[in-house]
């Protein structure tokens, strides 16, 4: 009997399959591999196919039952992004973009983790240099920071809502320094 006829083949231990094909029944497309990776009976790694296109990947890193990563492709098979769950619940709300150093470039962060994007951070050389945030959650950003060194230096603000920062705060060696923009 072949691999594709009964729907899953194995790879090392016959009693411990460590990878599962998974094909739609009434296209025969390939549409999901398993790996258990530590032969333990519990998957570990589930990739997403489109035939032989990998379009999504959600991975158990440390092995406790909770997706913690999840990675998705372009059609081409580049890796596009990277998600992860801030609060290592297995509920994606960050993505990490790299650059073309191939080091993170930005993050987006889904503060209230509803899937939609509310925060944008933008690194260099793996250090936040900036930030944007729609922190009042009304589709526009209203906050900026800065960082420098890993430091927040300052935050501006609008807060009267036509997409101009009106106030900055600015953090310094003597304190934090008000100042009103418009």
């Amino acid at each position: 009997m072949s691999a594709g006829g009964c729907g899953w083949f194995w790879s090392g231990d016959a009693d411990k399959p460590a990878v599962k094909a998974v094909y739609n029944k009434t296209s025969g497309r390939l549409e999901l591999l398993t790996y258990d990776t530590n032969k333990d009976n519990k998957t570990d790694i589930w990739n997403y196919m489109d035939g032989t296109r990998l379009l999504r990947a959600e991975i158990d890193r440390n092995f406790d039952g909770v997706i913690d990563r999840w990675e998705y492709f372009t059609p081409d098979g580049a890796l596009e992004k990277v998600g992860f769950s801030r609060a290592n619940d297995g509920r994606v709300d960050a993505w990490a973009f790299k650059g073309p150093d191939g080091q993170v470039a930005r993050v987006e962060v889904s503060t209230l983790r509803n899937g939609t994007v509310s925060r944008w951070e933008y690194y260099e050389k793996d250090a936040l240099v900036r930030a944007e945030e729609d922190a009042n959650a009304d589709g526009t950003v209203d906050k900026w920071e800065e960082y420098r060194a890993g430091a927040l230096t300052s935050v501006a603000l609008d807060k009267d809502g036509d997409g101009k920062a009106d106030r900055r705060l600015v953090y310094g060696r003597d304190g934090v320094k008000v100042e009103k923009l418009k």
